[in-house]
């Protein structure tokens, strides 16, 4: 799966603020939400962070009971995790072609890592993530929308591409791909703009 060069140029926006972006996340700590993933999961179960960034979620993850491995585009990211983590797991690799064997991993938490690739790339990428899966949890959240890599002026980033989907979109895609019991949240954004929403849906996956 070729990336598109508007990927590429985020990707570079993430390496070049990684720093800025890490301290814009201690705005936003999904406690609730890992709390409810870790619920789902085995007791000390080997989970994956993709799109881990700087590893604010990642070390909620490790907090909440599991074992988190990121994976992550960004070498910038991936060094701001390192010195948050200095023990922890942390890959890059692209979702496509995660460096990882089929079925190790108890559950997998995809937090905004889908929204800078193009839509018609969502569906291979969360396929070859959940090949991955034996059985677990999964967290996803996206921007809702319908913009497919727009263009969009990032407070933290400057330059980013952006790509969005709405509600029925992200049950669709999860449950084509044999996620169950779905539940389904449309929330403001914690960090900058309360009128931008994201779609917020976790379930469960069963080989």
């Amino acid at each position: 799966m070729e990336l598109d060069e508007r990927t590429r140029a985020s990707v570079t926006a993430y390496d070049d603020h990684a720093r800025a972006y890490q301290e814009s996340l201690r705005l936003r700590r999904p406690v609730a939400d890992v709390r409810r993933f870790a619920d789902l999961a085995r007791r000390d179960a080997l989970v994956l962070d993709a799109g881990c960034g700087p590893a604010n979620d990642l070390r909620l993850l490790r907090d909440a009971g599991v074992h988190p491995v990121g994976l992550d585009l960004s070498l910038g990211a991936l060094r701001e995790a390192r010195m948050l983590l200095p023990r922890h797991p942390l890959v890059q690799a692209p979702y496509h072609a995660p460096p990882f064997r089929a079925r190790s991993f108890g559950g997998l938490w995809l937090s905004g890592g889908f929204n800078h690739l193009r839509r018609e790339q969502w569906r291979p990428a969360l396929a070859a993530l959940l090949e991955l899966l034996d059985s677990g949890p999964v967290y996803f959240a996206a921007l809702r929308g319908t913009r497919d890599l727009a263009e969009v002026e990032d407070p933290v980033l400057g330059t980013v591409y952006v790509s969005e989907a709405v509600d029925a979109e992200v049950k669709a895609l999860l449950a084509s791909h044999g996620v169950r019991d779905l539940s389904i949240e449309v929330r403001p954004d914690p960090i900058h703009d309360r009128r931008r929403l994201w779609v917020v849906a976790l379930g469960t996956y069963r080989r």
